[in-house]
């Protein structure tokens, strides 16, 4: 085995790796990726990209928490280092897999609906990874629209991050003459009723919904803050990267035509979706 000849009488191999070739010899049985004989012993947040993944003598103990076959493709984007723990770096695009040395960076998670805020008064960054950074802005047709500036954000500019894995990697970087209407926190902040927060609730899109006062908005993130909401609760994101408006009243307060995908005008937005301004909002 890569990691050793032998994994049993209740051992545990956790928040490990393992990478390279591993010659099989055909007439020893018990060659594996991490273990060449498992008896009792216990696999936890392991991965590799050698081929057989199960101990082939097996001998007892726990075997539902084995090992993760990964590619090196999917160990290159930093997805690896990041489910490993603290104690991995990887500065994505440089280190081929997971590294120990603090001289790498860190690896961050967007989140598994794809999309984060960011707030950064210390230090301007470059995003490394597949993730890029965005500024939002509210248009006239009462959409907040998503626009990208790219992997490099300047210092003190609230973002609404898009991928999946990613480094921080410090940089001066001048300030950018873009209009943006999200604001940031550099401390915890108690929202007052009046403040719009990225999230995911049961059922719901991904978008800015009003946060109920009292709540706290953790340091490090941008929200969003209208001069005035007219009773809308969310402001959430389309297919096409731009937000339509949600009412608690279900009515059209800002007197733009609403239809169906037929085609046909309506009073009032529709349950599923509705053609607001141009744009698809999903009700």
């Amino acid at each position: 085995g890569a990691m050793a000849g032998e994994h049993h009488d209740n051992a545990i191999m956790e928040n490990c790796y393992a990478i390279g070739t591993l010659e099989f010899v055909t007439s020893h049985a018990q060659t594996n990726a991490l273990a060449g004989e498992c008896a009792g012993g216990h696999f936890i947040n392991c991965y590799t990209t050698l081929p057989q993944l199960s101990c082939s003598y097996p001998m007892g103990g726990d075997q539902t928490n084995s090992y993760e076959g990964v590619t090196a493709e999917q160990a290159a984007t930093g997805e690896i280092a990041y489910k490993l723990g603290d104690d991995f770096y990887q500065t994505i695009g440089t280190d081929t897999y997971p590294v120990l040395s603090n001289t790498s960076l860190p690896v961050f998670f967007v989140g598994e609906y794809g999309y984060a805020t960011l707030f950064d008064t210390t230090t301007g960054y470059t995003l490394l990874g597949d993730v890029d950074a965005n500024v939002a802005t509210l248009n006239n047709a009462g959409w907040l629209t998503l626009t990208s500036i790219g992997k490099a954000v300047p210092a003190g500019t609230p973002v609404v991050l898009k991928g999946t894995y990613f480094n921080k990697q410090a940089k001066n970087l001048a300030a950018i003459n873009i209009a943006n209407d999200l604001k940031g926190t550099d401390a915890e902040t108690v929202a007052d009723g009046t403040m719009y927060v990225l999230a995911k609730p049961e059922g719901k899109e991904v978008g800015f919904y009003l946060a109920k006062a009292g709540t706290t908005i953790a340091a490090g993130k941008a929200y969003y803050q209208p001069t005035s909401n007219q009773g809308v609760k969310a402001f959430y994101f389309s297919a096409d990267d731009a937000t339509g408006i949600e009412n608690l009243n279900n009515q059209n307060t800002l007197n733009t035509p609403i239809y169906n995908l037929a085609g046909q005008r309506l009073q009032k937005m529709q349950k599923g979706i509705n053609i607001v301004g141009g744009k698809k909002v999903l009700f």
